[in-house]
């Protein structure tokens, strides 16, 4: 039950570092925004699992999955 808590917590911490990541991307256009802004909501899919099934259901995680899969960009 422990390791379950902080296995939890570890990647919610994960999820808001990438988070905060992102926004000082935003801020600074140095620092890319996108693949923090990607790892911060694999860290919080990792952490939720109502997270997790909200984000399966978006039309753009289908999508993004299909072109991770496929290794191409379709020009829709």
């Amino acid at each position: 039950m422990i390791f379950k808590t902080l296995h939890k917590t570890a990647w919610l911490t994960g999820g808001v570092f990438f988070l905060l990541l992102t926004v000082i991307g935003l801020l600074l256009p140095v620092i890319p925004q996108l693949p923090f802004l990607l790892v911060s909501v694999f860290c919080f899919m990792r952490c939720s699992t109502r997270f997790d099934a909200w984000v399966r259901r978006q039309h753009w995680a289908h999508r993004l999955k299909e072109r991770l899969h496929h290794r191409k960009i379709d020009r829709d």
